[in-house]
Formats: C-alpha cells, structure tokens, sequence
C-alpha cells in the first residue's frame, strides 16, 4: 500500500506543478484560445488489482466496462471533466484457507478530475494530431460484489450482491488523436484507488496486510467536441469575429494588425506602417499633424497650408522648391527676392539695388552702349568693349612712310640713286598689307604753269607704276600732282630747283 501512496503523492505533485505553471504558459500561446465542451463515451475494460492478487501482482482477469465523461476544456493546458462508468470486476485466490474463493463485483462510480494537456505546456499547436494528458481527481464508487466457492459458480452463503461505497482517487493518462476540428479518438488509462480495502473484493486485511482495493480501466473514447465555429483559427468565434476569414488578435475581435498599431488592419488606412489611431493607423514621422501619406516632406515639420514642408523665410514657397530659402522671395522668381523690381532675381542680378535689363544682367547701362556703367568708362558716351565703353580713337598705319625722289630738269625719271628709297617702300607695304601710301608729285618754277602741272602729274605715275611692278595694289596708293604750287624750297636758283623737283611717298589712313 506504501508503494501507491507514494505514486499517488508524486502524481499529485506534477498535477500541481503543471497547474500552476500553466497560467504563464497560455499566456505565451500565439493563438488565443476559445474553450470549448465536449462529451466522451468510452467502452473498454477492467483489471483488479488488491488484496486477493498475491502479492499484488496484475490478476489476468479482465471484465467490459463503459461510460462517458462530460468536460470543459477552459485552456489550452488545463480543463475539468466529469464521468460516470459501469462494469465488472472478478478475482480469486486459492493460498488463503478455508474458504478461498473467487469474487465477482458490479461497480457504478463517478466524480471528477482536472486534465492537463502535456504538450501545450511546451508548444502551442492548435491543430496538433497527437496530445498526451494526464488526469487526476475524486470520485465515488459503488459495488455490489458476490463471492463464490472456489471453482465453482455457488455462492457463498450471506455473500452475495453485498452492497457497499467509498471515495476514490482515479488518475491516469491518456492519448488524444485529433480527427477533425470537433472529433478526436481518445486512449486513455485510469487508476482507481479506493480508501478501503473491502469495497470491491469484500475482504478485510487477508493475511493480515491491508491493502486497499484499487482497478484500473483502460479505455477507448470518442470525443465530441461542441465549440463555435472559427474559421480562421485565431481563436475569436466567428460569430463574435469581425473578420473571420482573416486571422486575427482577441484584442481586436479577431481582425489582424499587420503592423502592430493596435489597429485593425480593415481600419487601418496604412496597414503594413505603424501608425496613430488619429490618422487612422497612418504615421506621422515629423509630428507637424499631418500623417505621412499626406506629408510632401515627411520627415520635417511644416505646416498644414504647404502640404507639411517647412518655410522657413515665410514666403509661401515651401523650402523644397524655394531657391532662396532664407530670404523673402517672390513666387515667379521660385521663392528669390528682387530688390531693385528690374525683373531679374537678386541671385542673378549683378546689381540688385540698381534697376538694370537683362542683357547687362541687372546693371544700368546709361549710353546703352552695351557695357554696364560699373565697367563703363565713359557712361554717358556710347563705347566699345575694347576701349572699356569709351569711343574707339582712330589709329594711324602700322608703320609709318616717308620718302622722297628727286627727278632731273624736265624728266619723269627718277634719278637712278633714289631707286632704293622706292624700293624700301616696296618693302614695307608688303610686311604691313594694311598700309596705304599717298604719291605727290611736284615740279620747279621755270616754264609755264599748264606744263609744270602735267609734268608734275606724269612723275607721280612712274612712281606708282614702279611700286606696281613690284607687287604693290594700285588701290593701296593715292595720287595726286600739284605742279609748282607747293614747292619745298624757294625757286631762286639751281639749288632750291633741284629740291622742288620730286614726288613725296607717306603713308596714309
């Protein structure tokens, strides 16, 4: 008897502990569970065991039984059930003296016992195929127990259908195979242990050994689960779910909430962002009120009127699309001020203060010459760029000439010596294509004028045949002849003669 109190308290001792852990353990559970009653027959068979098994080892005969259980299954972990059972037990010994005998009982007995989902403790699996229980509580049995002569089918005399009761503890384990959501085969096994040792086998200390009756019954149950419908297995009835074909939380009657905002995902107007219940379940990463979906720039503060971007020179032009966006500008201008309201932003105005077009990028330009004033060094008189705004002055030939031939009296000729001053001028009217030379011819006092004149002319023209037969363009040399109307010295002799004979080579503009 020592032996199966000490198996009773150890089996206690895990009930106990399972209970008391299995709080933490549904709270972990990631699909909240709906309980659910169910209703378990089972038929299967009984084997006695006590004091008229020697030694109290297993006695071979087994006996049908029946019964059915009533349960509530409140947690993953833990339920309470009730169950009643009916059948027979027999045994017998032949090694205890007159009388040995056999016995026969009919047993009726019920009471309850707390259930304990083993594998739920370490795995939440709402469709699990295979799940180990233990069972464990009180009941009260009833037998009406006849004993027999051994060997024979006679009763003994004053023993037979004696009737008597006692409390029991039946414990056990059991195996569940689910078959559907609301149907599963159950195996189970139950330990019956009385608190006397007389109530089945109607003997008392054989051998002077107390040992109290105990049976046990093992079972094969049909369970029948009836438990609203959930579709989507979160754990929210459909009946009380508001999206049951979707799973979801408890907390929100079975929707899901993708992102985790506390929002069903069916309200939520930003379902995979965490959100604000205000905007719907949308974020608002700035703060400044408007959710994000609405925010031009979602990750500053601005204000409501610029769509959420900030401005930060208060123009109106959001800083995003502002070109100046610490001054005060104009919207035509993309957020850029104009002092001057020449039209040109101050950002591409070279003088902003100062009215000014645009071709001289904001400037004035007084002589419209083109050059603004400030690099204009004659602002009122129109100019070049070259000369800093001022006129062009003209320029004289790139070199200067001057020559002049002599002719003897009455001759066209050039005295042979002076045939290299024509040729020098030759010379430099080819290094310089942009010099042009004037030939003025001349002659002395002595005969008349109409004669001078045409001599005069006829010594310009060998000149400037002479510079044509040495490259030099005719359109490059102005004539012009002038008799004795310039001479170059007083014609008062032969030596003042010979000097106003000639032809003056200069270069010209």
């Amino acid at each position: 008897m020592k032996k199966f109190n000490t198996i009773l308290q150890l089996l206690l001792s895990v009930l106990l502990v399972f209970t008391l852990t299995q709080t933490v353990s549904a709270q972990e559970a990631k699909v909240p569970f709906n309980g659910y009653v169910y209703l378990q027959p089972n038929v299967g068979i009984h084997q006695y065991f006590g004091d008229l098994n020697e030694n109290d080892f297993y006695d071979k005969e087994i006996n049908l039984a029946y019964g059915a259980a009533l349960g509530w299954q409140f947690s993953r972990v833990v339920g309470i059930r009730g169950h009643f059972n009916m059948g027979k037990v027999s045994g017998g010994r032949d090694d205890l003296g007159a009388p040995s005998c056999d016995f026969s009982s009919k047993l009726m007995y019920g009471g309850g016992q707390l259930t304990l989902n083993v594998n739920e403790l370490f795995n939440n699996n709402p469709k699990r195929l295979l799940n180990l229980y233990l069972m464990g509580g009180a009941g009260y049995l009833n037998s009406k127990s006849t004993q027999y002569q051994l060997g024979t089918e006679n009763p003994l005399p004053n023993k037979e259908n004696i009737s008597k009761s006692s409390f029991m503890v039946p414990a056990g384990l059991g195996l569940g195979i689910r078959l559907s959501e609301v149907v599963g085969l159950n195996l189970e096994y139950n330990h019956n242990i009385l608190f006397n040792d007389d109530v089945v086998d109607n003997f008392k200390n054989v051998n002077n050994k107390e040992i109290n009756d105990h049976f046990g019954f093992a079972s094969l149950g049909l369970q029948i689960r009836f438990k609203s419908s959930d579709r989507d297995g979160d754990g929210v009835p459909d009946k009380k779910d508001l999206c049951p074909d979707e799973y979801g939380t408890v907390e929100l009657m079975g929707c899901p909430d993708k992102d985790g905002d506390g929002i069903a995902d069916k309200d939520d107007e930003c379902p995979n962002e965490p959100g604000l219940a205000e905007f719907n379940g949308c974020p608002d990463t700035d703060g400044d009120g408007i959710p994000d979906h609405k925010d031009e720039c979602p990750n500053e503060a601005g204000s409501k009127e610029l769509n959420g971007c900030p401005d930060k020179d208060g123009d109106g032009i959001p800083d995003h699309k502002d070109e100046c966006p610490n001054e005060f500008g104009l919207a035509e201008f993309n957020g850029c001020p104009d002092t001057d309201g020449d039209g040109i932003p101050d950002k591409d105005d070279e003088c902003p203060d100062l009215r000014g077009p645009k071709s001289t990028r904001g400037c004035p330009d007084t002589d419209g010459d083109g050059i603004p004033d400030k690099d204009d060094d004659c602002p009122t008189v129109p100019g070049t760029a070259a000369n800093r705004g001022c006129p062009e002055t003209p320029k004289g030939p790139s070199v200067e000439i001057f020559k002049v031939v002599y002719f003897n009296t009455a001759s066209s000729v050039v005295i042979s010596k002076y045939t290299k001053d024509l040729n020098e001028v030759a010379d430099l009217m080819k290094q310089h294509s942009d010099v042009k030379v004037s030939v003025a011819g001349h002659a002395d006092s002595r005969g008349d004028e109409g004669y001078n004149m045409r001599l005069s002319e006829k010594r310009a023209d060998y000149v400037i045949n002479y510079l044509a037969k040495k490259g030099i363009e005719k359109e490059r040399i102005i004539k012009s002849f002038h008799g004795i109307t310039q001479p170059a010295a007083p014609n008062d002799g032969p030596t003042n003669w010979a000097k106003n004979r000639r032809v003056e080579i200069k270069s010209v503009l």
